[in-house]
Formats: structure tokens, sequence, C-alpha cells
């Protein structure tokens, strides 16, 4: 970014590092949730478990629907942000779904001790936000693209989007 900085140090080698941890803990953790929401994979409900587990969390219209957007989200926004490709876009499709959870067990109190805290899906959720605004790193595919050079444009973006899907689940589907 400064002219006559070398970005290759160790420090931010190991920046780089870091981010590939975060990704790929974010993209395990949500991708293996889409799974079980999708296909019913480890020991997950499938489609419709899902879409009934979704009517004790509020959701009342196009529970179907729902469990479709929702589990293809988290797959498709976790196979991008391992691979560091189009991050900003997977981040910030993973973001909303952790704020329609969060949001969806908010009344449960925060720790999860009581089967409905949302602690952890927050924390999901700040990962997500944290890896729109840092980027995927130089060891990810984007590495030359826009915005892994100037990241914070796309990261705003995509916390807008983020957000516009998230009241647009609510709006549709409460």
């Amino acid at each position: 970014m400064l002219s006559g900085v070398d970005d290759t140090d160790d420090a931010s080698r190991s920046g780089d590092l870091g981010l590939l941890v975060l990704r790929l803990a974010l993209g395990a953790i949500m991708g293996a949730h889409g799974l079980q929401h999708l296909f019913g994979l480890f020991g997950g409900p499938g489609i419709g478990g899902f879409a009934r587990a979704l009517e004790t969390f509020g959701y009342h219209k196009q529970t179907t629907l729902l469990s479709w957007v929702t589990g293809i989200t988290e797959v498709g926004g976790s196979v991008l942000v391992i691979a560091g490709l189009f991050t900003w876009l997977g981040a910030a499709g993973l973001l909303g779904v952790a704020v329609n959870i969060v949001f969806a067990k908010f009344h449960g109190g925060f720790f999860q001790g009581s089967g409905q805290g949302f602690e952890f899906e927050l924390l999901l959720g700040v990962v997500a936000l944290a890896l729109l605004f840092t980027g995927a790193g130089r060891i990810a595919l984007d590495r030359n693209t826009p915005w892994r050079r100037r990241p914070f444009p796309f990261a705003v973006g995509g916390v807008l989007l983020a957000a516009a899907a998230s009241v647009v689940v609510l709006t549709l589907t409460r």
C-alpha cells in the first residue's frame, strides 16, 4: 500500500495465514450446517425437517423455500469463502444467514446452555463481518482482484447486501 514497503514480511505472511484459518473454519462450520439443511448429512434434518425447525423459531411463511435459500447460501457462501473467490460475496451471504439466526434465537438469551442461545451464531457472523473488511488475504484465488486491493467499498456493499437480504427474509417469512 505504501511505496517502498514490502508487504511480504513475516507479519504480513502471518496475517494471511490467520485469514486462511478464519476462512477455513467459517466455511467448514457454515458449509456443514448447509449440508445438514439441504441433504440431511451429518445427522441433519434435510429440507423438510429444517422447514419444520424454522417454524419453531417464528418463521411461518414459505419455510420450505427459506430452507432451500438458507442451505444453498450456507454451502455456496462457504465454498466461496474457503476458496477465497469472491470472498466478499460469500462472507456477505454467511453474514446474512447469521443475522437471521441471531434474530430468531434472540429471545432464548445469549448463552447456548439453554439450547436456544445465540452466542455461537453471533461469533460466526462477526467472523464473516471481519472477513468482509479484511478480505481473503494473499492465500486465496481473490489475490489479484479489485476487492482484495481495495476491500472497504466491497465490504460496505456486502454489509448492505446482508442487511437487505435479512430484512427481506424477515419481512416475507415471519
